[in-house]
């Protein structure tokens, strides 16, 4: 399971670096732009048509085709903060270079999830839109400051802020040279932002 976290993980810091992101919140459209998938909210694409009622009520999905990956959101869910997220997530199938062969529609943001890829997807979404190097920088501990400065739902916010607090209590930030590098690209915004 570690091996999926890892992945994952190291991942997010890979594409917060190759795509000069250095604030919060995260602007995940141009991550989609930098690795050249496509996103299309349900109400302004006549390929939804194409896919089953019950894909079309979750919260979106990724899916191939032709030679391009694309992302479909369901515009429908008024949380802009719970789009968001389901973006990252499906970036993340699609930057994790996942089996998208099947349809698998995100309709949740509880992160426990059994399926590797699902567990992935989560798990670099919430390291996107959520770097833990960031949020330790300027002390952030609560779901409240979570949400406010990442522009996360209060659940995706919950979830992190329980995490945060583990990490905290190891203080296991900046191991890894990845991680440092995304802490310094972050330099700037964590100045003005410090409490």
């Amino acid at each position: 399971m570690y091996e999926h976290y890892k992945k994952a993980r190291d991942m997010s810091w890979k594409v917060l670096l190759e795509c000069g992101i250095n604030s919060l919140p995260v602007d995940l459209w141009k991550i989609a732009e930098h690795y050249h998938l496509r996103i299309h909210p349900y109400s302004r694409s006549s390929v939804t048509q194409l896919f089953r009622e019950d894909v079309l009520q979750g919260d979106g999905f990724i899916v191939s085709l032709g030679d391009r990956k694309e992302i479909f959101l369901n515009d429908r869910i008024h949380s802009r903060p719970r789009r968001r997220f389901t973006v990252a997530h499906e970036l993340g199938h699609g930057i994790l270079n996942h089996d998208i062969g099947v349809i698998h529609y995100r309709n949740n943001e509880n992160d426990s999830q059994t399926d590797t890829q699902e567990l992935e997807a989560n798990i670099f979404a919430r390291d996107i839109l959520m770097p833990a190097t960031v949020l330790a920088a300027l002390d952030i501990h609560t779901p409240e400051e979570i949400m406010n400065l990442c522009d996360v739902s209060r659940r995706s916010a919950e979830i992190r802020a329980e995490r945060m607090e583990e990490l905290y209590q190891r203080n296991v930030f900046n191991r890894h040279p990845e991680e440092r590098k995304v802490r310094e690209a972050f330099y700037r915004f964590i100045q003005i932002n410090k409490k």
